[in-house]
């Protein structure tokens, strides 16, 4: 099964087909092989915090009913798990690997269910009454409004409204995580421009380096004291340990691309695009993008590195998702 990742824009050229508009009419037959993948398990299309933020953007609520019901048909429940927990999970790897500990790493369950995986808030998830005026409800009944209710409470957070009977505090958690710090962001980049300047051209690489690191420091520091890894000895590793971590290595590559083309500014999106990108690129087979973070990808051969593909185009996922095997022809070859 191919794990495809689609930007937000490939969602809307998406649900603009499903809903009718003509803008969407080119998209018709390719919306029609997305659902049969992943209706016979030759795909799955998970779904990243990225795509909350994005669709809740989206001030037309009728823009955002059609983005959740077309992300809905072809995602499920399935999601990415947020940054914050992945990069600690790479962290403990790398260092493990490059000190040669032996110490096991447990395994990371990146691909999970609805908001409460996204987020990584599990008071965020859907949960079935224990009783109905003041009756207790059986076992098999809540299971049943569990698995009928918990699909619907989900689009309705994608479609980017806040279920009525939330408790106040989970609303405070959804309200906070559709927010990103887009500014600080756009400054800090600039603010990297503006090193690159003063040092010069040819110390690009030390200089994402850096940043790359001083944007993990608190967990990396926290992670190697647990480990008895004095950072005096990962200072000369530094380098090697972003390559180490799949994500912080292609978050840093996105952003490299960027500042060695300083004629282009960077935008309060691009901090979404990043993040996304970063786990996406090396943990999904096929990711389909914007073209001008599809092209500097390609260019800078970060996809090739994991085995993977990067398009701007549609077309080229049918084609791929077209060259796949459906999983009974397979299963049919093995038993003949």
């Amino acid at each position: 099964m191919l794990t495809v990742y689609l930007d937000q824009n490939k969602w809307i050229d998406l649900a603009r087909a499903e809903s009718g508009h003509p803008q969407g009419a080119r998209f018709v037959e390719t919306l029609a092989v997305l659902k049969a993948a992943a209706d016979d398990g030759r795909a799955r299309f998970p779904l990243s915090m990225a795509h909350y933020y994005e669709t809740g953007k989206q001030r037309d609520r009728r823009k955002r009913e059609d983005l959740a019901t077309t992300m809905t048909r072809l995602a499920g429940m399935l999601r990415i798990a947020p940054p914050h927990v992945l990069v600690p999970w790479e962290i403990k790897r790398a260092l493990i690997d490059s000190f040669g500990l032996d110490v096991p790493v447990e395994e990371l369950d990146l691909f999970g269910l609805g908001v409460a995986h996204a987020a990584a808030s599990p008071s965020l998830r859907y949960v079935a009454p224990t009783e109905y005026r003041g009756v207790p409800l059986p076992a098999d009944v809540r299971q049943e409004i569990q698995r009928r209710a918990e699909p619907e409470y989900e689009r309705v957070i994608l479609a980017g409204a806040t279920p009525d009977g939330m408790p106040d505090d989970r609303r405070i958690v959804l309200n906070d995580m559709k927010h990103l710090t887009d500014d600080r962001f756009v400054d800090g980049q600039r603010n990297v421009a503006d090193v690159l300047k003063s040092l010069g051209r040819g110390r690009l690489n030390d200089v994402m380096v850096a940043t790359a690191i001083a944007d993990i420091i608190d967990p990396l520091l926290r992670i190697s004291g647990q480990l008895g890894v004095d950072f005096d000895e990962i200072v000369d590793r530094l380098a090697h340990l972003v390559e180490a971590m799949p994500s912080r290595w292609v978050e840093m590559s996105l952003r490299q691309a960027r500042q060695a083309n300083p004629q282009k500014e960077w935008s309060g999106n691009d901090l979404n695009d990043v993040t996304a990108l970063a786990i996406a690129v090396p943990y999904c087979d096929i990711v389909v993008t914007e073209k001008s973070w599809a092209a500097m990808l390609t260019d800078a051969k970060v996809p090739a590195r994991f085995g993977h593909v990067v398009t701007a185009s549609l077309d080229e996922l049918v084609n791929h998702l077209t060259a796949t095997p459906h999983p009974r022809s397979q299963q049919a070859n093995v038993e003949e």
